[in-house]
């Protein structure tokens, strides 16, 4: 809430005392945001709509716990429900294993792996360090030509450049492997089962057989995908066709100024960052500039480009703007009601866009605004986060350097 002495007339009224510490806390009390007027309304500030719901009131008062790495990966419709629980033990090292029950219950056991029956038993030797262990890596990764790794979300990029049907059998391998690990430990002590290298081999063939049914990704027509399917007697898969699409964009109209945004966080809530090109209608690069918005969410960074782009791009002095961006979510938010931009940009939405006599917004791909996107990634990648601009009319250049613009292609 704002308080009522600071405003009148819709304008802002400090008093000496007032100015003096805003000066002394470094506000500019220039370039203040300016108050959209009207009656006063509540705000509740964890919601972007400033409307109450009882989510965002959860996700105040809840504990939160640290994310488990790998996990997005487990619970997926190609995973079994079974299989992808059982590893989610494993992944949190939920395990009974002698050096957990010796540590935890203080009882003096005989710490000795049931499987090798020569090293110390602890989870890790159990799925990685065993003799069981390391044959079954060998084999598997002699079907893949894939080095194993211990880590989840490692050893699923292991697999970068495969098909998609591909990826995730060799993730399904892996998960059925630590799993059948663990239950072959558990069958010799509970069931006094007896471990045979060609049963759990057999044991390991026929589950991955079974599982892949769930897998519904595209294979690639080489011979490396087919010889892997095979081997595990697995239905062939549709074959993905890439359509090639040219990606292209046209200069603005006359007298209209051309902003290509981008905005990027360095994970859904990190270092954020906005990089903006400005063209004239010749396609001429006018500006360019990079700027951090510190700690951000991906939503947030995209709606903030286009207003700290829109507040620097007046002083080109052109009344028509076009928009070029990739998001279609930024796009999708300042085209409809004020009511769906977040309550923190309203204000600023409403005056940038007094000062201008329209705003045209057009989406297209990533790849075309590659100068932009550049800029903002590369600005995520510095400390302070502080905004570099470049104007040619000037000449002058405060900023990382600019890929070459003429790559673009015009139509």
């Amino acid at each position: 809430m704002v308080n009522c002495d600071c405003l009148h007339n819709g304008s802002w009224n400090f008093t000496d005392l007032v100015e003096q510490n805003l000066t002394a806390a470094g506000v500019d009390l220039v370039n203040l945001p300016v108050p959209l007027g009207g009656e006063d309304y509540k705000v509740w500030k964890p919601d972007y709509k400033g409307s109450f719901s009882v989510r965002s009131e959860k996700q105040l008062i809840r504990r939160r716990y640290p994310n488990l790495e790998g996990t997005n990966l487990l619970w997926r419709d190609s995973v079994h429900p079974s299989l992808a629980a059982r590893n989610w033990k494993l992944l949190r090292g939920a395990c009974a294993t002698l050096d957990n029950v010796k540590s935890r219950f203080k009882y003096q056991v005989i710490n000795k792996c049931y499987l090798c029956n020569s090293e110390e038993e602890s989870l890790e030797h159990i799925l990685w360090s065993c003799t069981y262990a390391s044959k079954a890596w060998l084999w598997i990764s002699d079907v893949f030509g894939i080095l194993p790794h211990q880590n989840v979300t490692t050893v699923y990029k292991m697999a970068k450049g495969k098909s998609r049907m591909i990826k995730d059998l060799w993730f399904l391998a892996i998960l059925m492997i630590c799993s059948k690990l663990w239950m072959s430990h558990n069958g010799f002590i509970y069931n006094n089962h007896k471990v045979s290298w060609h049963f759990f081999q057999k044991k390991v063939f026929n589950q991955i057989h079974d599982y892949s049914c769930r897998l519904k990704g595209y294979m690639f027509n080489c011979q490396d995908d087919l010889q892997v399917l095979s081997y595990f007697r697995v239905r062939h898969r549709k074959v993905k066709i890439n359509d090639r699409k040219e990606c292209f964009w046209v200069p603005p109209r006359h007298n209209e100024l051309m902003l290509c945004y981008d905005g990027v966080a360095r994970r859904n809530l990190g270092r954020a960052g906005a990089g903006v090109v400005v063209r004239d209608e010749n396609a001429n690069v006018l500006g360019a500039m990079s700027v951090g918005f510190g700690i951000q969410t991906n939503y947030l960074a995209e709606l903030l480009c286009i207003i700290v782009g829109l507040e620097w791009a007046i002083k080109f002095g052109v009344a028509d703007i076009c928009i070029r961006t990739y998001s279609m979510v930024a796009v999708l938010v300042y085209s409809g009601n004020i009511t769906s931009i977040p309550w923190i940009l309203r204000s600023r939405w409403v005056a940038v866009k007094a000062r201008c006599n329209d705003i045209r917004f057009v989406h297209s791909y990533r790849e075309a605004d590659f100068a932009a996107d550049n800029m903002a990634k590369r600005v995520c990648l510095l400390e302070d986060g502080v905004g570099l601009s470049y104007d040619n009319r000037l000449d002058f250049i405060i900023s990382i350097e600019l890929p070459n613009v003429t790559y673009f292609r015009f139509d």
